[in-house]
């Protein structure tokens, strides 16, 4: 009897074990995505997803992603530019630092209207600091912090550029988005697993050209 209690115990706390590193291993990944559950298009996503996200109770948040050319004084360099809406991340946080070589923070915000945060890489090659302008296209941005941590920065030929991220209000300004142009479009949704599955599977029967879940 006493061997029955230790073997049912040992398997129990395997089992429990194991349970709480999927589990672990689970949010790791989410954290990769940002979210839990990221959908990405060479098109502006319809409001009939957007919208379904908000009825099933989750979280959805948008980012906008490409390369274009960001210019301070005499320099210029290609950068990976990501426009945000509040909220982005949704799972994960972003870090940011006043100004480089200083001590970084985790933020629940991203950059306020008419501003940019840039990473330490583009910071140095740009030669500007918090306070400094940066031009996008046809739009002027204020520098306001150091971007030192996002938490879904992917490995692809993209985000192997230095980093611009900004709201996604000031995108149009920058005219920048045009018939033709390279864009991933991002949507992110965050909630109870239930509502994210039964939504992946609505969103996955709807899918059209161009559109895929990650």
């Amino acid at each position: 009897a006493l061997g029955l209690v230790l073997a049912v115990g040992g398997v129990s706390s395997v089992a429990f074990f194991a349970d709480r590193v999927r589990q672990a291993l689970t949010r790791e990944a989410h954290q990769v995505l940002g979210a839990d559950l990221l959908m990405t298009a060479d098109h502006a996503w319809s409001s009939e997803f957007r919208d379904e996200i908000v009825r099933q109770g989750l979280a959805r948040a948008d980012s906008v992603n490409f390369v274009s050319m960001a210019r301070a004084g005499n320099e210029a360099l290609l950068a990976a530019v990501k426009a945000v809406t509040p909220g982005y991340p949704l799972r994960g946080k972003l870090r940011i630092a006043p100004g480089l070589n200083t001590a970084g923070a985790d933020t629940d915000s991203i950059p306020p209207r008419g501003s940019v945060w840039l990473d330490e890489r583009m910071m140095a090659a740009l030669k500007v600091g918090p306070g400094d302008a940066v031009e996008l296209g046809n739009a002027r941005l204020l520098v306001g912090a150091v971007l030192t941590l996002e938490p879904d920065r992917g490995v692809s030929f993209m985000n192997f550029a230095p980093r611009v991220m900004m709201q996604i209000d000031d995108l149009p300004a920058t005219g920048l988005v045009q018939p033709g142009s390279r864009i991933n479009y991002q949507l992110l949704a965050a909630g109870e697993r239930e509502k994210v599955q039964r939504f992946e599977q609505w969103a996955r029967a709807r899918l059209g050209r161009g559109e895929r879940v990650d």
